[in-house]
């Protein structure tokens, strides 16, 4: 299986673009859009909706080096493909709750940023690791 937007050349300011867009036309009263550069590249995007702050972060995958010295996979390829899919999964997310396929809460419970900029996600997933808050299934072991 490919990897999906492997081999976008959409633009990251057009990716921008259309996020931007999504969440006005759902509602949404305001974006940021932050980039971490370093060993592990990170992109934030923070938006307002229904006045609670919701963020999603993506890291782009590994650059890769070709057999000759240069880029298999550039670092700039690995952005964009970032970008487009944080674009994709935006959209369809903002879809999913305007046309109340899902309740907004619902879509994006796990992404809503508390006072401390940590998301109800990033506290909630490493206690359901651990086994802290669901029940195990029926039939499962306690």
């Amino acid at each position: 299986m490919t990897e999906p937007y492997r081999d976008t050349s959409v633009s990251v300011e057009r990716s921008k673009s259309e996020i931007t867009a999504a969440l006005r036309e759902g509602g949404a009263s305001g974006v940021q859009f932050e980039e971490l550069w370093g060993d592990e590249p990170t992109i934030l995007v923070r938006f307002i909706w229904h006045s609670m702050t919701v963020r999603f972060k993506a890291q782009p995958l590994p650059a890769i080096k070709g057999p000759r010295g240069g880029w298999k996979i550039a670092p700039e390829q690995r952005e964009r493909q970032a970008w487009r899919g944080l674009a994709w999964y935006l959209e369809s997310l903002v879809k999913a709750a305007t046309f109340g396929i899902v309740p907004f809460e619902a879509v994006f419970l796990a992404y809503f940023e508390d006072a401390h900029g940590k998301t109800i996600g990033e506290h909630v997933i490493p206690m359901l690791e651990e086994g802290k808050l669901a029940r195990p299934a029926i039939g499962g072991t306690s």
